[in-house]
């Protein structure tokens, strides 16, 4: 009996030892060339898909620039995120004007900038921004993809409830 009360100990040191010893091999990140890659392809893809991409995530982030009455002005940048790594890439980033109500009187300075200043479908105005991205926030803003993010975003930043 008593050398079975000497083997637990040693018994359980053995397994306490072995559990936090680290075995197994850590794999490298990979990452993604951001250059290389043509985000539109892989958003038109995404569409008619059923699946989404297993590398990258598009996601919007927004951030209030300054709330005027009747309109708000926020800076929209739409990032991809590459799953493996954890490595973000900034792909295009505009400032948006977020009307309160329809008939708002909207008074805004354009900003100087490569891409068109248009009006989206739910009556948001992309204004400009000065930031030089690789993408128009216009040409992303397409995919049903990034305007449900914009959408989310947007809502959880102003406190509002719009509908995709």
């Amino acid at each position: 009996m008593k050398s079975l009360n000497m083997v637990k100990p040693l018994a359980l040191l053995l397994i306490l030892f072995s559990s936090f010893s680290k075995v197994e091999k850590t794999t490298a990140k990979a990452t993604l060339n951001f250059e290389k890659i043509n985000v539109v392809q892989i958003l038109s893809a995404q569409e008619f898909g059923c699946r989404p991409s297993a590398e990258l995530i598009f996601y919007v982030e927004t951030i209030l620039v300054k709330k005027f009455r009747g309109y708000s002005t926020i800076n929209a940048s739409v990032l991809a995120l590459n799953r493996l790594s954890g490595e973000s890439s900034l792909l295009a980033n505009e400032n948006i004007i977020v009307p309160s109500h329809k008939d708002a009187v909207l008074h805004y300075n354009k900003t100087v900038s490569d891409c068109e200043k248009t009006i989206l479908t739910n009556g948001d105005r992309i204004v400009g921004s000065q930031t030089k991205t690789k993408y128009c926030f216009n040409e992303l803003i397409k995919h049903e993809v990034i305007y449900n993010s914009y959408i989310r975003s947007t809502n959880k930043l102003l406190d509002i409830q719009r509908t995709f």
